[in-house]
């Protein structure tokens, strides 16, 4: 079945949605070092690929803005955390309910979350808006697991794996699953990445996959739509 591509345009410029990005809108200071914890953990059994956007060195806030736009339109949903009533992330959750981006919204009802802020427990903005809580970091860590399970393309990637290598034996699988993942997560950024560079940083990992390996992946992948590999001296891997 063929797979719809989704743009979406702002002012002049047209994007289109990396399948399986998802854009994380959180307090900088107090919330996001939870979700970078998370993430870390994710990675391993998920071809999700989370962004954060934070301020580079010198960047300025009209650029930084632009970045955190970009972000939005390429993703194909956004979790925004209203824990404080942070309102940076109130405007970039605005910013995507204007462009249909689908989202949802998670708060921290742990009383230490409240004390630490000095802002308001949740923007009066998103205050009717259904809320995901959560009360620790563990049931946070569940929260984004279940979103990670439930999302599109890891119910595709998790079909290629069943119906591609079922006659497989219980190690070959584990080490096929994590070459997979690991194809996945070298495209994150913007979902595509020179296939030189894929198979160097992948051969050059510590489970020591061959080039063969590698590029048998790639190809079940790319025939099974969870990425497109074009040929030739400057070849591309992209997730699609």
């Amino acid at each position: 079945m063929a797979k719809r591509k989704h743009t979406r345009r702002a002012a002049t410029t047209q994007y289109a949605a990396i399948p399986n990005q998802v854009f994380l809108g959180v307090p900088w200071k107090t919330v996001r070092p939870k979700y970078e914890r998370i993430i870390d953990k994710l990675k391993k059994s998920y071809p999700i690929a989370f962004v954060i956007v934070g301020r580079d060195q010198n960047q300025d806030a009209e650029d930084l803005l632009e970045v955190i736009k970009k972000r939005l339109l390429t993703s194909s949903y956004a979790i925004f955390d209203a824990t404080g009533g942070n309102a940076n992330v109130s405007l970039e959750f605005g910013f995507a309910d204007a462009n249909d981006i689908p989202r949802a919204l998670y708060l921290s009802i742990h009383r230490a979350s409240k004390r630490a802020s000095k802002e308001s427990p949740i923007i009066a903005d998103l205050a009717g808006k259904k809320q995901n809580r959560y009360a620790q970091e563990e049931a946070l860590e569940r929260l984004l697991r279940q979103f990670c399970q439930n999302h599109a393309y890891t119910r595709r990637f998790e079909q290629f794996l069943t119906t591609s290598f079922r006659h497989k034996s219980k190690g070959n699988k584990r080490r096929l699953r994590s070459l997979a993942l690991k194809i996945v997560h070298q495209l994150a950024g913007d979902g595509r990445a020179r296939r030189a560079d894929v198979v160097q940083n992948l051969q050059a990992d510590p489970s020591r996959y061959t080039r063969t390996e590698i590029d048998d992946m790639i190809l079940r992948m790319h025939r099974n739509g969870l990425v497109e590999s074009v040929q030739g001296p400057y070849s591309t891997v992209t997730v699609v």
